[in-house]
């Protein structure tokens, strides 16, 4: 065999080599892609099916914005859905609890079978209601400091309440802390104003009626 023959069956080999190497990326490609597909399809298209199937075990959210952000979603769950099943509404209770922190849980009045029993008390009594419109400090304007060894920080959040067909605009500064797994988790809130949380830019402006 001469060299211009080895030489023609090199480059030869060589782009059979290569094709076969493009060919298997774009079947692995198209089987992710498909297999993508087919979990996005089997996710709950509900709300409360969406608040459900997170597994916050494996997937936590990262900032303090982000957990507060998920506080409020499953609230409005809880206390908007008139048709929930006991079941699931227990169950978006737990996936409530995963956000608070130890110390929080930990008190008497904070057991689950408390927390259940006042959650369904306040829902039916107060008939309140939480609407969509809800902002939460951003998480670039989040100041973290450290007490007692562990990362705080302080959120602002804003939410539109209606209870007893009484609207009402509300204002609430969130403790997180982080917690051994680097989850930040809340420890506690109380109501704050509308000049607070315009220092931190919460701010709510009213939608003009067309």
């Amino acid at each position: 065999m001469d060299k211009m023959t080895k030489k023609i069956i090199g480059a030869f080999v060589a782009i059979i080599v290569v094709a076969a190497a493009i060919t298997g990326v774009y079947f692995a490609m198209n089987r992710q892609a498909e297999k993508e597909a087919q979990e996005e399809e089997a996710l709950p298209s509900s709300e409360v099916g969406k608040l459900l199937a997170k597994d916050l075990e494996l997937k936590y959210p990262e900032t303090p914005t982000e957990v507060l952000k998920l506080y409020w979603r499953l609230n409005r769950c809880m206390y908007n859905e008139g048709g929930i099943s006991d079941s699931d509404f227990e169950g978006l209770l737990k996936q409530l609890r995963l956000l608070y922190d130890e110390e929080l849980l930990a008190q008497d009045e904070n057991s689950f079978d408390e927390m259940l029993k006042n959650f369904k008390e306040d829902k039916k009594k107060a008939g309140r209601a939480i609407s969509s419109v809800c902002i939460v400090q951003t998480n670039d304007t989040v100041n973290v400091v450290e007490l007692d060894g562990k990362e705080c920080a302080t959120i602002i959040t804003f939410c539109l309440i209606r209870e007893n067909d009484v609207r009402k605009q509300v204002y609430e500064k969130f403790m997180c802390r982080r917690d051994s797994q680097n989850k930040w988790k809340i420890v506690g809130w109380q109501l704050t104003t509308a000049d607070d949380a315009a220092k931190v830019g919460v701010t709510y402006k009213k939608e003009k009626k067309k």
